[in-house]
């Protein structure tokens, strides 16, 4: 069948196979990134574009059109797209989240406002004009109605329905579009919430519910409450932009039905599915990124790694033992809490896009602004006037500004020292010097926040390998291991799109949870049995709307456990089958060996209470490994295409390193530092002190000089 594609400004017909295309797209701050593999013939093409962040779903659109160009295909070619995206993260960070009310049971209109008495920690304590994060529903938006339900799940107060229809209308005059409804111990009778529910439907149609029941269905009323107010507010922003999405990329000739979203626990969702589920988007782009370096760890046999993923707008950090990431119910973006289930990211406000300016204490500050795709950093001709880390790079020799993108971009390194050299005027600082403390300050941030995220879970840094991607974390790297005291760096073969191709390598993965507080030595098995029933159901019906088959489906059955007082639990695997007697033993055994392996201690003799019934649903997708690089024959010499001056402290200042060309590099190449290694999608520095080798699978593993000759 023929096409007809714009290539170079005029309209060509193309002839083309019917080969189908699997493709990944992460959409970031400064640019949207798509992995692609060719299912026919493995073969695999990655690309860049800016982003669009007035309307994200313009920069994925546009990096697809450019995919079309540059692999001759059509995206009715497409079988499978996944989608990383940061909607839900940026309605929350830039405050433009839906107008949202609350309604909640009589006389506890401010717990919510009381934000479980959050109180400021770490760096927040010494802040004079620190403010507590604002409620995303103010207490203005928040009513009450009566109905009670009590802690073992009876009905202690019948629920009045007028007054919930008053209160209804009163949010109508109010112009809210969602509402978030929050009963006491609803996890244990939802019945109330639900009546509530289908009360807003009738009286407000088009109002978007978020129950508290359907959304969170756990104890630890203040997460609970929190998390459903989240989805509330971004709810309609989330479904208002899937919507608009799909129906632009149909019109581009998008039409398969395999379109997925990434979600916060490291699995993907069907986008029809995704516009129910908001909350679960929170993390979608960087959790990609951890399942990307999970797998990368897989292939090299490192099972302890620590995710390095430095973008345009931040860094964000995950540590990798043993094979596995962590995840947590205990999230939070901009201070705000969420309940639901999610990979253990630490996010820092240091990406490559990060402005340079001058606090009131008269020290330079690096971030948490950032320049964004528009203007962008100064060095990109795009209007931008304040020096950012990427200014700073071109300054210091790390990065070449007539070749960003492997040469597709022109930029201007007279621009990036200007920008500098303004902002490090009031500090007497030339725009080299400026650069220096800029590049300073960001590895000292990064460094930081790495070293804390290691030890806080006890981990010797020497003991792990560091995986670097994202546009700027190969810059970096070297500089951070070295002041953290990691030895080993791996660098993957295109870094700069290392969610999206963590999102060709996701299964489809959802978790349903209900809490249930029993002694485990006492409780009736068959209550749990029904508990785990019931989620089953709802893993299954999910999996209807998402088009899967029941066979297709994975279940896993965990309970939440811990021992008396305690304010944490850990999730230990529970057999398909009804349980038993003889079950209810391994499973408290496996429990205290668990808790022996993670805390180092153990309470045989105590009693162990369940908290959660929980279900994993994965249904895995073949695509799982069509990124994984395959081993590469050695190609002989990948010698130095050139050389120029770079920054190095170590060398007294400047001094002149190899530069290499990515694509010319082969397993078995050696590339000694000082050296920059370049590629369309990032640039790898390699400090003085350090060695890179290429592995069979084309991977970059930088490791400190050691011997005589090395």
């Amino acid at each position: 069948m023929d096409y007809a594609i714009k290539s170079a400004g005029e309209v060509s017909i193309v002839e083309m196979n019917q080969s189908a295309w699997v493709i990944g797209i992460d959409t970031g701050g400064t640019f949207t990134d798509l992995a692609a593999v060719n299912v026919a013939t493995g073969t695999k093409h990655v690309t860049k574009v800016p982003s669009t962040p007035g309307n994200p779903a313009e920069g994925i659109l546009g990096a697809l059109r450019t995919f079309s160009l540059e692999c001759g295909a059509h995206l009715g070619q497409i079988t499978f797209l996944a989608h990383g995206t940061t909607v839900a993260t940026n309605a929350v960070l830039e405050g433009r989240g839906a107008r949202a009310g609350l309604l909640i049971n009589r006389g506890f209109h401010a717990i919510y406002e009381m934000r479980a008495g959050t109180r400021p920690g770490q760096v927040d304590l010494v802040d004079p004009r620190y403010q507590k994060p604002r409620s995303l529903i103010p207490l203005s938006l928040t009513r009450g109605v009566s109905g009670r339900v009590a802690y073992d799940g009876a009905i202690i107060e019948p629920l009045d329905e007028d007054d919930v229809r008053q209160a209804v209308e009163s949010l109508r005059e109010e112009g809210v579009e969602s509402i978030a409804v929050v009963c006491l111990f609803s996890f244990m009778n939802p019945s109330q919430e639900e009546r509530i529910g289908a009360i807003i439907r009738e009286a407000y149609p088009g109002c978007r519910v978020s129950l508290s029941s359907q959304v969170l269905p756990v104890i630890r009323e203040y997460p609970r409450l929190s998390t459903t107010a989240l989805d509330a507010y971004v709810g309609p922003v989330v479904e208002r932009y899937f919507q608009d999405l799909q129906l632009r990329a149909r019109r581009e000739g998008l039409n398969t039905q395999q379109f997925y979203v990434m979600q916060s626990n490291g699995g993907l969702m069907r986008i029809v599915l995704a516009v129910h589920y908001p909350n679960e988007t929170l993390l979608s782009g960087p959790a990609a990124g951890v399942v990307f370096g999970t797998r990368l760890g897989e292939q090299t046999g490192d099972e302890n790694l620590v995710t390095l993923d430095m973008g345009g707008t931040s860094t964000d950090m995950s540590v990798i033992r043993r094979g596995g990431f962590s995840l947590t119910r205990e999230g939070k973006i901009a201070g705000q809490e969420i309940g639901t289930p999610m990979i253990e990211i630490e996010t820092l406000g240091a990406g490559g896009g990060a402005i340079a300016w001058i606090a009131k204490d008269g020290l330079m500050k690096v971030g948490p602004q950032s320049a964004g795709a528009a203007p962008g950093p100064a060095c990109y001709g795009k209007g931008g006037q304040e020096p950012t880390v990427t200014d700073a790079n071109v300054a210091l020799g790390y990065l070449d500004a007539g070749r960003f993108l492997g040469g597709r971009m022109q930029g201007s390194a007279e621009l990036a020292r200007e920008a500098l050299a303004r902002v490090g005027r009031g500090l007497g600082l030339d725009a080299i010097e400026t650069a220096i403390g800029v590049n300073r300050i960001v590895n000292t941030h990064i460094a930081g926040g790495l070293r804390l995220t290691l030890t806080d879970k006890g981990c010797d840094p020497s003991r792990f390998t560091l995986v670097a991607f994202g546009g700027s974390g190969p810059v970096h790297a070297w500089r951070v291991a070295e002041d953290v005291g990691i030895p080993r760096i791996i660098i993957p073969p295109h870094p700069g799109i290392g969610c999206a191709i963590g999102l060709l390598q996701t299964d489809v993965i959802h978790v349903y949870m209900q809490s249930y507080l029993v002694d485990l030595g006492t409780a009736l098995l068959g209550e749990i049995n029904e508990r785990f029933v019931s989620l089953e159901k709802r893993a299954y019906e999910d999996a209807s709307v998402e088009g899967f088959p029941r066979e297709d489906v994975r279940l896993v059955r965990q309970l939440d456990l811990r021992y008396p007082h305690q304010s944490y639990e850990l999730s230990v695997d529970c057999p398909l089958h009804e349980l038993t007697e003889e079950d209810r033993a391994l499973i408290r055994a496996a429990f205290d060996a668990q808790h022996e392996q993670v805390y180092g201690i153990s309470g045989p003799d105590e009693k162990v209470e369940v908290v959660n019934v929980r279900v994993r649903s994965v249904v895995p997708q073949r695509h799982t490994t069509a990124m994984q690089t395959e081993k590469q024959p050695d190609a002989g010499e990948g010698g130095p295409r050139g050389r120029r001056m770079a920054y190095f402290e170590a060398l007294g200042g400047f001094a002149e390193a190899m530069v290499y060309d990515r694509a010319l590099l082969s397993p078995g190449n050696r590339v000694p530092g000082p050296a920059i290694v370049e590629q369309l999608d990032s640039t790898t520095v390699i400090g003085p002190a350090w060695l890179g080798r290429v592995d069979t699978f084309g991977n970059i593993i930088i490791e400190k000089k050691s011997g005589e000759g090395a």
